[in-house]
């Protein structure tokens, strides 16, 4: 399944159950630094928005590889650790950061 493909799932699972992320108003870019690709997420109060491009003023940002990204979205990568290690930068609220990894592990 390609990334898109992944994350798209992702996007509309969380849309059809937001009780994990209510009230949530943050975003995310992830840059994907092997496939030099760029991808958003929005999350307003109660709905998740995805965008193949880098949004203006994001919350945090992301870089990691493809491999870390896959692990991230299926919830077998610690973001702690993974961060500890170099595997994954991070700009911005750390804190959010951590909680988006507590999200996504509800998604899996």
């Amino acid at each position: 399944m390609s990334l898109e493909a992944k994350l798209t799932q992702l996007k509309n699972k969380m849309n059809d159950e937001p009780k994990y992320y209510d009230g949530m108003t943050s975003s995310f870019v992830f840059k994907i630094t092997d496939l030099e690709e760029i991808w958003s997420v929005d999350f307003n109060g109660n709905h998740v928005e995805l965008f193949n491009h880098k949004l203006e003023s994001p919350t945090c940002i992301l870089k990691m590889d493809s491999n870390h990204f896959n692990k991230l979205l299926e919830g077998n990568l610690n973001a702690t650790t993974a961060f500890m290690m170099g595997k994954i930068k991070a700009e911005g609220d750390l804190s959010k950061a951590l909680k988006l990894q507590k999200i996504l592990t509800n998604y899996q």
